[in-house]
């Protein structure tokens, strides 16, 4: 009978300590999140970047490769994008618009596109979309499909 009473207490301590230990990196994850969010805020947008709505879109995306993140505010993983397609409106100058498209502010756009994920970053050569990535990747998987519809304009 002790030996079972001491058994059940280590089983309780273990099962004690691996609830501790969970909610330790819950909390420790809560808060690198929301520094993370807190920093990519504060992050100014390239001044490359071109803001698409339901009015310029088709001018804008009719002529040459286009990247377009369509996004809303309130989307985190939204935001977590914003500093990639940043860099993509740096780096690309001249060979590609990047441009974001808010789906809350303008809805005709989404709608004819079938968007129902964001963030969805969709790439248009001369007006007709070529490929569609939805969620957040690396910034290696966007400048991968850029390069490539690079090299076949060629």
């Amino acid at each position: 009978m002790a030996y079972n009473l001491n058994r059940m207490n280590t089983l309780l301590l273990i099962v004690g300590i691996i609830i501790s230990i969970f909610l330790f990196y819950f909390i420790y994850s809560i808060i690198k999140y929301r520094n993370v969010l807190k920093n990519i805020d504060s992050k100014e947008q390239s001044k490359h970047l071109i803001h698409l709505n339901d009015k310029n879109f088709s001018a804008i995306t009719s002529k040459g490769i286009t990247i377009v993140d369509f996004w809303a505010a309130w989307c985190k993983p939204c935001i977590f994008l914003t500093p990639i397609i940043n860099e993509l409106a740096e780096n690309y100058v001249g060979r590609v618009k990047v441009a974001k498209f808010d789906v809350e502010s303008n809805k005709r756009i989404p709608n004819k596109l079938i968007i129902r994920n964001i963030p969805t970053v969709i790439i248009f050569q001369n007006g007709r979309e070529m490929e569609r990535i939805i969620g957040v990747k690396p910034y290696n998987t966007y400048k991968k499909i850029i390069d490539k519809y690079l090299k076949l304009k060629k």
